[in-house]
Formats: structure tokens, sequence, C-alpha cells
């Protein structure tokens, strides 16, 4: 079972990917950052290692998984199905009959088990969109990083969608999207912009409020004072710190990617409506984008530098400044929000 008209859909998320090739395939062509926005996806979550003293917290710059899609299919209008099969059998079986009647179908994965993957760690928050599938090949789509439209045995499938190892699983897991409302599919310009200045109200309300300490800017905080002594309290800081900087910047669930994102979507909003009240968050959205690159290229430095412990203070630093300009840019939009609800600021 293939879906012959499918046509893959580039992505640097693998969630926000997969949304996309569901709703494209179903005729609403959204762009990733336009969903990724709607679907409120930013954010800096801190989760505790498994192994403290051994290995890092995971540190993510987004919401949960499924949440972003949740988020965005309800500010369209897009009815998102969701379902876990008990069992890989009864997984694979769900699978083909969505094919069947026409879906493009999105699972959630463990990493490790793809074919394609040169990683050799367990994660398991990784979706990816499924268009083919028979008893001994899957065809899907995953990120441009990790080469976009592939191939592999449907037994690596199985073991990836079936793996209860590694963050947040979620075995046997898949989604699809009902057809879209007319207007998604007939205009070019559906997607409204009381529906996305909503979407940016509510995300900059919930980056302002304090939610604790793993997530938001005190979380930022806690992992930027913990990441100062890191040189002292990791087992093995030189293989450590760095896979943390790659995370951040190459793995879906890094920090400057999402900010990366917010920005396009800031950015496409601004030019759709031609709405001069986004330039200045635009800028702020640029000048955070930079400095987690800054804080980026210090963490991947780190290994074999004599100055360790100064990079990583310097880390620390740039994180408590990131917070600050962070705080400083959702309390802008809020602002601007509260204006196009004429609303008193």
């Amino acid at each position: 079972m293939r879906l012959a008209t499918f046509q893959p859909q580039h992505g640097v998320h693998c969630e926000t990917t997969t949304l996309r090739n569901m709703l494209h395939h179903a005729g609403a062509g959204i762009s990733e950052a336009m969903l990724f926005g709607l679907g409120q996806g930013i954010d800096f979550q801190y989760w505790d290692a498994p192994d403290p003293g051994r290995g890092t917290p995971m540190l993510t710059g987004r919401i949960e998984p499924a949440l972003l899609s949740r988020n965005a299919c309800a500010a369209l209008g897009v009815t998102l199905r969701e379902s876990r099969s008990p069992d890989p059998e009864s997984a694979f079986a769900a699978a083909t009959e969505l094919l069947a009647a026409g879906h493009v179908v999105g699972v959630s994965v463990d990493i490790f088990h793809l074919d394609y993957f040169s990683s050799r760690s367990h994660f398991a928050s990784h979706y990816i969109a499924v268009y083919g599938l028979d008893d001994s090949l899957a065809h899907v789509v995953d990120t441009d990083q990790q080469g976009g439209a592939q191939t592999l045995p449907a037994q690596s499938l199985r073991r990836a969608r079936a793996s209860d190892e590694g963050f947040m699983p979620s075995p046997h897991l898949h989604l699809y999207v009902e057809k879209p409302p007319e207007r998604l599919t007939t205009d070019t310009d559906a997607v409204l912009r009381e529906q996305i200045w909503n979407a940016i109200r509510l995300t900059a309300e919930r980056m302002t409020e304090d939610r604790g300490p793993r997530f938001g800017r005190r979380a930022m905080r806690r992992a930027a004072s913990e990441i100062a002594g890191w040189s002292d309290t990791l087992a093995s800081p030189d293989e450590s710190v760095p896979g943390v900087g790659r995370f951040w910047r190459f793995a879906g669930t890094g920090g400057a990617n999402f900010r990366t994102l917010y920005r396009e979507f800031l950015l496409e909003a601004r030019q759709r409506y031609d709405d001069p009240e986004l330039d200045p968050c635009v800028e702020d959205f640029g000048d955070v984008q930079r400095q987690w690159d800054q804080a980026i290229d210090l963490l991947m430095a780190y290994r074999g530098a004599d100055d360790g412990r100064r990079r990583l203070e310097a880390v620390a630093a740039r994180l408590h400044a990131i917070a600050d300009a962070e705080q400083a840019a959702f309390e802008r939009l809020l602002v601007s929000a509260a204006k196009r609800a004429g609303e008193p600021t």
C-alpha cells in the first residue's frame, strides 16, 4: 500500500514535518513555521537525567510531543485523530487501513531502530510520516537532516514504533487528519489573522508566567546554574558537554532550531498581512536566535579545552541573558496581542 499522489514536504523538525505532510496530502498547504506558531510549540523544558551525575538532563526547546499538533489543528479547524494500538500486529494493520483510506499516517518512533539514522541512542519522541507500507518495506518522510523521504525495512519500523526506551515513549501511537475545511484547500490566505494572533497571545501568556523550575525562564536559569559546574559534576564532560551542543543545534528538540522556527512564523505572519506591529518582534527573535547559536558554539568547542570551566561559565551567562531576552520578547508580543484585541496595555 503506497499513496500514489503523495508529494513529500520538507521540514526541519520532526513533528511539524509530519503534520505538514499529513495536511498537504489532505489538501491544505501550510508552511512548517506557520504550523509551529499556530501549535504554540516554543518553550524551554528541563527533564532530570535518568542517571544524575553521569548524564545531562534533557533540555528541550519545545512543548510536549503531540500537543503541538493538537494546538495547530484546533487553530486551523482540522480534526486530528490519535490512537495507540496494543501490539505491533494491530499497529501495522491500523496503519495499512489508514493508508488504504488515503491518509498519510504520522507515527511516534524510537530513532535507535531507524536504519537511516546515524545516532545509536534511544530517543522515542521522534515523529515520521508514513506514506507506504507492506510486509517488506516502509516509505516514510523524516526531516531534511535525515534525508527527507526514506525507505526502510518494515521490521525496522515495527521495532521503532514498539520501543518503550528513551525520552517520552509512545509505543504504537499513530495520528492522521481528516479532510480539512474547504477554506484551507481553496484559499492560500486561509490562516486567518485572528487565529495567528490568538496563538501568539496564548504562547506569550504561557512564556511570561512562572511555571516552576522545570518550564520556561526558570528552567533556563536552573540549567544555566548547573551548566557552570558541569566540569566537576559530570562523569565524562568532554563527551557530554559537546553532545548537548550538538543536540541543541542539530536535533529537532534543540533550542536554537525552535527560536528560528518561531521567528519565521512571526515573519510569515507579518508578510502575509502586512502587519508592522510584528517588525520589532521579528528582530527580537533574530537576536535570541543569535544568542542561542553563541551558547551552542561554546558548548561544542568544549572538548579538550583547557579553559573548560570558563567556557561553561560563559554558556551559563549566555543562558541567563537569553532568559532575559526571551522574557522581554514575549512581553512585547503580549502587549501587541492586547493592542490587536483592543484591550488596555
